[in-house]
């Protein structure tokens, strides 16, 4: 993932991962060159990382495998992140992880929406079930605001490896399997299916 800043020496970042748990950022502009002390800042997040983070108020959230989503400050002045007690998710997410989405009020009501897709009902996997999305305080992810798994009738369709939940419009949506247990197309009554989160009324 690219990161643009507004203002700093360093305004164009590159961050990115991979199966060994190694989270790199690089300058944009001047990559460095092979090996990873080239790298402006190299470290383990403890899990292998198959998903892409998300950055809002300089705060980076990722959820590698088996382990929970994290958040990682990046300081403007050093423009390093801070690696030390990050904020962390009380859940944990099996493989693939999770790609976070971020909602708020500008710089405030930070909200990050993560998929636990687990479950996601192809011979790899380890069961077939429903995707189930969490929302915490963007400031500390040991606070979470809800999930879907709480009440029966908030539950989404059956999982899909690798989704990704996209906020728009005041509302976050989820593709699934609907009802399909990994088999083709039209061999259940819900082959696909699109869940729309938002506010209840009251």
């Amino acid at each position: 993932m690219v990161l643009n800043l507004p203002s700093g020496t360093l305004q164009h970042l590159v961050v990115g991962g991979g199966k060994d748990g190694t989270l790199y950022l690089l300058n944009g502009d001047n990559m460095g060159g092979l090996g990873d002390p080239s790298a402006r800042q190299y470290f383990n997040i403890g899990t292998g990382i198959f998903a892409t983070g998300a950055f809002w108020n300089n705060n980076f959230y990722i959820a590698g495998i088996y382990g929970p989503l994290s958040s990682y400050s990046f300081n403007g002045s050093t423009n390093l992140f801070n690696t030390a007690n990050p904020s962390q998710s009380s859940s944990s997410y099996g493989f693939p992880g999770a790609t976070p989405s971020v909602s708020s009020t500008g710089s405030s009501n930070g909200i990050v929406w993560a998929l636990d897709n687990s479950n996601y009902c192809t011979p790899q996997s380890p069961g077939c079930g429903p995707a189930v999305l969490h929302a915490y305080n963007a400031t500390a992810l040991s606070t979470e605001l809800w999930n879907s798994s709480m009440i029966g009738t908030d539950a989404a369709g059956n999982a899909v490896k690798f989704t990704v939940p996209t906020v728009a419009n005041g509302k976050v949506y989820v593709g699934t399997r609907g009802n399909n247990t990994g088999g083709v197309f039209g061999s259940t009554t819900v082959s696909g299916e699109l869940d729309v989160y938002g506010l209840k009324p009251n």
